[in-house]
């Protein structure tokens, strides 16, 4: 399969959107006047970019500290590979959960499914997985708590040249 082709405002939104956008209802009207060209051709490049798979998908980060919700646990849980489906969209489906993943077992639990649960204190959330873990029946799990948040940026793929 060959690289799909590239042009000029392709790599310019790209750049664009590999960082902050605007906390607007309409995010890509900056990106087409900086492109000089429209929103809707912005979104057209953008569909065909992932089509393409250049762009796999576009998402949020929160900055869950600025909005309040200071405590965030990163739990390993310890599933059997039979249920690894069935508990993750279980896991997943819980509105306080950000990241859900499934791994190869890990650490001395043996963990093989990561979530990562937000709150607004640490009793909380550990009252959030208590309910995780009565909603799955999964009783063998660990909360690792954050103590400090070193980096939080999106990633670079593409650099201005």
């Amino acid at each position: 399969m060959s690289s799909p082709e590239l042009d000029e405002i392709d790599k310019g939104i790209l750049l664009a959107l590999q960082g902050d956008l605007n906390n607007t209802p309409e995010p890509y009207a900056q990106i087409a006047g900086t492109a000089n060209i429209s929103e809707d051709d912005v979104i057209q490049r953008i569909t065909r970019m992932q089509g393409e798979g250049v762009i796999r998908r576009i998402g949020a980060m929160i900055r869950h500290i600025e909005a309040g919700i200071g405590h965030n646990g990163m739990v390993v849980w310890k599933v059997e590979p039979s249920r690894i489906e069935e508990v993750g969209q279980i896991l997943a489906d819980f509105p306080e959960v950000s990241h859900c993943y499934e791994r190869h077992p890990f650490g001395a639990l043996g963990a093989t499914l990561f979530t990562m649960v937000h709150a607004s204190s640490e009793r909380e959330c550990r009252d959030i997985v208590g309910r995780m873990s009565e909603k799955t029946g999964v009783k063998e799990y660990e909360v690792l708590f954050s103590n400090r948040e070193l980096k939080k940026v999106s990633m670079t793929y593409f650099e201005e040249t």
